[in-house]
C-alpha cells in the first residue's frame, strides 16, 4: 500500500504548489494540472498517457480502492481541501502531468481539419476542444491569448478532452498578418461568405477569434459567417465554432 502524507498547514511546499495550479502560470511552471470530478477522475485513471502524480483527499474520504496505485496521496485538512476543490466535488483531486506542446509553424499547409484557438475565457476554451474532439479535428494550435489548456475550468469544461486532443501552440493572433501564413486560414466572423455555401477544402485551418474581440482586419483573409435570423445576438465563439466544424464535416465525414 502506497505511503499516506497528512498536511494541515498553508505553509507547506507541497500545498503551496497545488495552489499555484489553479492559475496557468503555475501549471506552466510546474508542468502539472488539477483534476476534480468523479467520473472524470476515474477516466483519467484508465488514460495510459496520463501520468497521475499525486492524490490529494478529504478527510472525510476513506475509500481507496478506485484511485491510482502508483500516486503519492495525502490526507489534507478540510479548509485546505476545500480552498483547492473550486468546483466543490468533495472528492480527491488528482494532480496529473502536463503533456509537451510543440510549436506549430502556421506558414506550413494545414494538415487536415486544423483549428485556431485565440480564446481567453476557461470555459469557451474547454467546451470549444469538447466539441474538437467530438468532430475529430486534427490539432488545435492555441494563440498566445489563449488561457492554458490545463487550467482546471477548462479540464472539468472539456469533461476531459484535452488529454486526448492533439494540441499545440502558435504566436499571437497579431502575428497572423503576413501572406505565408494568411494563405492557409479561413476566419470564422460575423460578416464574410455565408457558410451553407461553401466547399470546404478537406485541408484548412479554421480561426475562431476571441468572443467580443472578433478577427483582426486583416486584408486578403477569408472569412466565413453564419447567417442568423437574429444578427443583433451574436452567437457565443463556442457555438459558432461547433456550427463550423459540423459544416466542415457535412464534406468531409472522414479525418
Amino acid at each position: 500500500m502506497n505511503q499516506r502524507y497528512t498536511i494541515s498547514s498553508r505553509q507547506n511546499s507541497h500545498f503551496k504548489r497545488w495552489v499555484s495550479l489553479l492559475d496557468s502560470q503555475g501549471i506552466k511552471r510546474h508542468h502539472l494540472c488539477l483534476v476534480s470530478g468523479n467520473k472524470l477522475r476515474k477516466e483519467i485513471g484508465t488514460h495510459s498517457g496520463v501520468n497521475v502524480h499525486e492524490i490529494l483527499l478529504p478527510p472525510w474520504w476513506t475509500s481507496r480502492d478506485d484511485l491510482p496505485s502508483q500516486a503519492l496521496q495525502y490526507d489534507l485538512s478540510h479548509s485546505l481541501f476545500q480552498e483547492l476543490d473550486v468546483f466543490g466535488t468533495k472528492e480527491p483531486l488528482l494532480v496529473c502531468g502536463v503533456p509537451e506542446m510543440s510549436r506549430r509553424d502556421l506558414s506550413q499547409a494545414p494538415n487536415g481539419l486544423e483549428v485556431l484557438c485565440p480564446i481567453g475565457d476557461p470555459g469557451n476554451l474547454g467546451a470549444l476542444l469538447r466539441c474538437c474532439r467530438a468532430f475529430d479535428v486534427q490539432t488545435v494550435v492555441l494563440l498566445q491569448e489563449a488561457v492554458h489548456p490545463f487550467h482546471p475550468k477548462v479540464i472539468r469544461a472539456s469533461s476531459g478532452a484535452v488529454f486526448v486532443q492533439s494540441l499545440e501552440w502558435a504566436g499571437s493572433i497579431t502575428d497572423l498578418d503576413a501572406p505565408e501564413t494568411l494563405q492557409w486560414i479561413t476566419a470564422l466572423d460575423l460578416h464574410g461568405t455565408n457558410m451553407s455555401t461553401v466547399q470546404w477544402s478537406k485541408h484548412v485551418r479554421l480561426l475562431i477569434g476571441e468572443e467580443g474581440v472578433g478577427i483582426p482586419p486583416f486584408q486578403f483573409l477569408e472569412r466565413l459567417c453564419i447567417p442568423q435570423i437574429h444578427p443583433s445576438i451574436p452567437l457565443n465563439a463556442t457555438v459558432a465554432g461547433s456550427i463550423a466544424l459540423y459544416a466542415y464535416r457535412q464534406h468531409h465525414s472522414q479525418p
